[in-house]
């Protein structure tokens, strides 16, 4: 009897989530129709949507297989110069044949709908770029794709000048200045974040209507500074995750879906 019960109970409380689920896409849906000012801040769950393994939190992932080079180290020896660009090329190697998900695709249709509209990529991969959005993306962690001097901020396709400067002479210095060290643009631990970057990602976390946080778990700073800014700004939270948050209390909606099961439902 009290077996019965259980599975009773069970069932309705099912039924009663698939009730509000499916209440709570229709209620995005609205919001993602509204002319808006939308920010969206993205991390490594949207690039799980593409097949991505998470480098940081998976734990057979790339970071516990490959000791990462700090950037007090990367500028001390050469040898700390290739073990880091030996580290991004493989991660180039994973990423060169994925492709966007559908919600990266989605993000950047909300994106065309006017310029206010930004994308925090806190993703290293690029999967969410693109050339017509270019200025409505701010890479806070930087991009895999490309590479600066550190002295003279020559720019250099990462993958070109890895195999013109890394294997063939194993040297890191920059073909134009000479003297510089080019290291890939993306941040390394002890490596300050662009202020250009974080100012902008600021402004458009004071200036938005919704903001949306969608496959992060809001742990890493300064990103899950941002959230804050705009609530303080009378922003409204929405979360799209797949685990719960800290900020959930704190939001409008939250979903905690699957990314792709999230958009086959808003599409």
């Amino acid at each position: 009897m009290l077996l019965l019960i259980y599975l009773y109970h069970k069932q309705q409380l099912k039924l009663f989530y698939i009730c509000t689920l499916k209440q709570d896409f229709t209620e995005l849906k609205k919001i993602l129709q509204k002319n808006s000012k939308f920010t969206f801040l993205s991390g490594a769950g949207l690039s799980t949507s593409s097949g991505l393994p998470d480098f940081r939190s998976d734990p057979d992932g790339f970071w516990k297989k490959n000791t990462p080079v700090t950037f007090q180290e990367f500028q001390k020896s050469e040898m700390s110069r290739i073990k880091s660009w030996t580290n991004n090329f493989e991660i180039l190697n994973k990423i060169r044949n994925s492709s966007p998900s559908n919600m990266h695709n989605f993000i950047n249709k909300i994106l065309s709908r006017r310029p206010e509209n930004i994308h925090i990529a806190q993703n290293i991969d690029g999967l969410h770029r693109s050339h017509k959005f270019k200025d409505q993306i701010v890479e806070i962690h930087g991009s895999v794709h490309t590479s600066s001097c550190l002295s003279c901020n020559k720019q250099y396709e990462t993958l070109k000048f890895y195999e013109e400067n890394i294997l063939k002479q194993q040297n890191s210095n920059c073909n134009s200045c000479k003297d510089g060290l080019v290291k890939v643009d993306t941040i390394s631990f002890g490596q300050a974040l662009s202020q250009i970057s974080l100012k902008k990602a600021q402004e458009a976390s004071e200036n938005c209507d919704f903001f949306i946080a969608v496959g992060t778990s809001l742990k890493v700073s300064p990103a899950n500074q941002f959230p804050n800014i705009a609530l303080q700004n009378n922003a409204k939270l929405i979360i799209l995750n797949k685990e719960e948050t800290s900020f959930d209390r704190r939001a409008l909606l939250v979903i905690n879906e699957d990314l792709e099961e999230i958009h086959e439902q808003i599409n």
